[in-house]
Order: C-alpha cells, then structure tokens, then sequence
C-alpha cells in the first residue's frame, strides 16, 4: 500500500504506477508488462498499468495530489510506512552549531526529510510518534505549498524509526544511505 500511495494513481480506467526505479513496480507483482519511457525532462523511468485495481481495492484511496488525501485504512502501517518513506524521504546533513568553551563549531548532522500533504504528513508523524516515540514534529512548507515535509534529526528518534521500519522486501539502495549515515551522523567542520 505504500507503494501504491507513493506512486500509484488512475487515468483512463487504469492504475498506474511510475517510478525510476523498477524495484518498487516490480513489488506490486502486477500482471502487466513493465516498461520504460523518457520523460518530458529527459529522464527514464518505469512504468506499469493495469485494469484489475479499482479504488475499491484500495482502502481510503484519493488522488495523489489531492489536498485531503491521507494514509490508508490497515490494521498495520509497518509495511505501508516502509515504503513510503523508501519513496518520499530526503537523508541529508544540516548545518547545526554547538558550543564548547565559549567558540561556537559548526557541523552538520544526519537528516531525513518525508514529504507529502499536510493530512497525510500528520498521520505518518502520529504513526512514527505512537509506534517509535519520536516527538510530534511540526509540518514545514516547501516551495509548491502543497507539498510539507517532516524532518528529524536526533539520532535515537532516527534510529528508533529505521528498527521500526527495517524488515523486507526493502529498497536496498535507501538502507544503504540509511547506514552509511547512521555510521556517520556528525560531520565536524
């Protein structure tokens, strides 16, 4: 469900799904053929569609732009959260300052980002509060001002979600960056 609430959506009578990486379709295990295409900037991506999903099959489904769009109806969010933040998540490092010894050092420190709707933002962070006891974050703007991101930056919240989330099938290129960071959360200038 992830997945599909990640990059699925409807067109023509059909579910579609398209991504630049074929893992994620490929986990669908749709009937259909995958195939690719060069998008409008030049970039390829994947692409699958079919006319077996109905939103019907899809619990609480709305468009993927939709304003009141939010997560899904599951007994379970575990897998649904795995794969969305595989999909919708930014691991960076952000400029963060300490003081020792009245000089103020500069660093920068491990960052995810997750994005979506607002309505959708809030839910996955009651879900990651409620299940990894990360603190409730505040929703921040991006430039297209429907999209909100999420960020966490301590180290035992992010640690506390990744063991939360980890479990396969995975996008194992993301949980490399994933540890390669967590190895790494603090670069000091």
């Amino acid at each position: 469900m992830g997945i599909a609430w990640g990059i699925g959506g409807f067109a023509e009578g059909r579910f579609i799904l398209r991504h630049e990486d074929k893992y994620f379709l490929e986990q669908m295990k749709l009937p259909n053929k995958i195939y690719h295409q060069i998008t409008g900037k030049g970039k390829l991506q994947y692409v699958v569609k079919s006319e077996t999903i109905t939103p019907d099959d899809l619990p609480g489904w709305s468009p993927r732009n939709s304003s009141e769009r939010d997560i899904p109806i599951l007994k379970d969010y575990h897998d649904f959260v795995r794969a969305y933040i595989e999909l919708h998540t930014c691991l960076d490092y952000c400029l963060s300052h300490s003081t020792r010894d009245g000089k103020i050092y500069k660093y920068k420190r491990f960052r995810m980002r997750i994005y979506g709707n607002d309505i959708l933002i809030q839910s996955i962070n009651n879900l990651l509060h409620e299940n990894c006891g990360a603190n409730l974050k505040s929703p921040q703007k991006t430039p297209n001002q429907t999209t909100k991101h999420i960020a966490y930056t301590s180290l035992d919240e992010l640690t506390d979600i990744f063991n939360w989330i980890d479990d396969t099938p995975r996008f194992e290129p993301f949980w490399q960056d994933v540890n390669q960071k967590l190895h790494h959360p603090k670069i000091k200038k």
